[in-house]
C-alpha cells in the first residue's frame, strides 16, 4: 500500500477547516467501497488489490472520522505526510496492521485489523 506520494491542495482551502454539513455527514455514511470495486469490475476494469485496499482504507477513515467530527482538513492532514521523511498517521496505521497479522491473512482479518487500529488513533484525535 502506498500512501507516501499524498498530497492534497485543497488543505490549504479555508473550507476544509469547516465541519461538514448533516447532508454530507449523510452521503459519507452511505459510501461503500465494496460496492464501488464491484462496479468497476461491472464495467471491465479489475482494479487490482493495493488499489482496491487504498480505496477501502481511504473510504474506512473518511468515515470514520467524519462521524467523530473531524474536518476534512483533519482528515486529510492524516493521509499526508508533514514531511518527506515522516510517515503520515494512515502510514503508521498500515504498518501497524501489517505487523499485526499473520503473512497470507485474508484480505477481511487485514481491513479489520486496520480498523481497530483506526479507532484507536481516531479516538485521540477527535473533538
Amino acid at each position: 500500500m502506498q500512501f507516501e506520494d499524498c498530497i492534497f491542495d485543497w488543505l490549504y482551502w479555508p473550507q476544509a477547516h469547516q465541519p461538514y454539513s448533516p447532508d454530507t455527514i449523510d452521503y459519507i455514511r452511505s459510501l461503500d467501497a465494496d460496492r464501488d470495486i464491484e462496479l468497476l469490475k461491472f464495467y471491465g476494469w479489475d482494479l487490482p488489490l493495493e488499489c482496491a485496499r487504498t480505496l477501502r482504507i481511504s473510504t474506512m477513515l473518511l468515515k470514520k472520522g467524519a462521524e467523530r467530527g473531524l474536518t476534512p482538513f483533519s482528515i486529510g492532514s492524516i493521509m499526508c505526510r508533514e514531511t518527506l521523511k515522516k510517515e503520515s498517521v494512515i502510514e503508521q496505521i498500515v504498518q501497524e496492521a501489517q505487523a499485526a497479522v499473520l503473512p497470507g491473512t485474508c484480505e477481511v482479518a487485514y481491513l479489520e485489523s486496520v480498523s481497530l487500529i483506526m479507532d484507536r488513533r481516531l479516538d485521540k484525535l477527535s473533538p
